[in-house]
């Protein structure tokens, strides 16, 4: 592993945080926790570990793009989608399986989520895998970033104008954000969930990728020195978050939110996660916070972080239907005595018998 790549370990760690986070939002929400007090409110808001995903996401393949094009001049899509398929794809099959068995959905449910096209039919989502409503969004960015990558690169070499640029289309998702609220589709709000919608959030991290790669550039430089200032840019995420738990971001019923609400969440998700990244990409490394993300216990979690994505609320379901506690009406205990072991059990064989094997079949047949 090269230097730079080792100093963006912690990545892996924050990664485990915006596992952690979704998992509490869950937490919250089945217990019915997020109707009481502020603990209750930031157990709520834990859906912004999605918005945190979704910006490891944008700098992480961006900045890989961008390796590759100096190392090559070219990207190999063939190599890229056969990478983005097997990391994805294989662990929530067999997740999907397991949910829809226990579950028997309709065929179309069935068919909806196995093609990850549940985000754009009404009453598609499964029950106990509703979390995966955003792999569907992720996926879409899978498909259109390399065109977006060729397009930037093809039309200007310059980081600074590619930066512009990259501003300009997180203003046009917030936009879509806000329009979505006028898309109905079988009475639901389906576009907020569509990729428009939540563009600012792989455009931060695409920008960032920008950024950290060009020294020269102004933002560079004022990136390095906040990054200086770790506490600062952690104040500045937990007041972003804090303010998230409010209305401007939309309520905490885990359903969709669309509209100005939507775009609000958008901008408060984006602030709380570059005051995460800007830290770890652009600081030095010795300070507390990336200390502790490049732990090597911290790293795994994030290592495992996608089964543990996948696997927390078809557990969680099971613990409910088990001790026949009542949905909204307690059952903390056992969903954190519990159900996180359970589910980082089943993570951990996740990433050792299915992702792991698999990713390094096909990255050493197609580096």
């Amino acid at each position: 592993m090269s230097p730079d790549l080792q100093r963006l370990g912690p990545l892996d760690g924050l990664r485990a945080v915006a596992a952690g986070l979704v998992v509490l939002t869950h937490v919250g929400f089945l217990t019915g926790a997020v109707s009481f007090g502020v603990v209750g409110r930031l157990l709520g808001r834990g859906d912004l570990g999605v918005s945190i995903f979704f910006a490891l996401s944008g700098f992480l393949l961006y900045a890989a793009m961008g390796r590759e094009w100096a190392r090559s001049g070219r990207v190999d899509l063939p190599g890229y989608y056969a990478r983005r398929a097997v990391r994805v794809l294989p662990a929530f099959w067999v997740g999907l399986l397991v949910v829809g068995v226990a579950v028997r959905p309709p065929v179309r449910v069935w068919l909806a989520n196995a093609s990850l096209t549940q985000i754009y039919l009404p009453d598609a989502l499964l029950d106990g895998y509703t979390q995966t409503w955003s792999l569907a969004t992720e996926v879409s960015f899978y498909l259109v970033l390399p065109f977006v990558f060729l397009a930037l690169r093809r039309r200007t070499a310059r980081p600074s104008v590619v930066l512009r640029v990259l501003a300009a289309s997180w203003v046009l998702g917030l936009a879509a954000a806000v329009v979505s609220g006028l898309v109905q589709i079988g009475g639901d709000s389906l576009a907020g969930r569509w990729l428009p919608a939540h563009w600012p959030e792989f455009a931060l991290g695409m920008a960032l990728s920008v950024v950290r790669d060009a020294p020269a550039l102004r933002a560079h430089r004022v990136l390095r020195d906040l990054a200086a200032y770790p506490g600062t840019c952690l104040a500045l995420a937990g007041g972003a978050y804090l303010l998230a738990t409010t209305t401007v971001a939309g309520p905490l019923t885990l359903g969709p939110v669309a509209g100005i609400q939507l775009a609000g969440k958008g901008v408060l998700g984006s602030v709380v996660t570059a005051g995460l990244m800007v830290p770890l990409l652009f600081g030095g490394g010795s300070d507390a916070f990336s200390r502790a993300l490049g732990l090597a216990p911290a790293r795994y979690l994030g290592r495992i972080s996608y089964g543990v994505f996948l696997w927390h609320l078809p557990v969680f379901e099971a613990i409910y239907a088990v001790t026949g506690i009542n949905y909204f009406t307690g059952g903390a205990l056992a969903l954190l005595a519990v159900g996180v072991p359970v589910t980082l059990g089943l993570a951990a064989l996740s990433e050792r018998l299915v992702e792991r094997p698999l990713m390094d079949r096909v990255h050493a047949r197609t580096r």
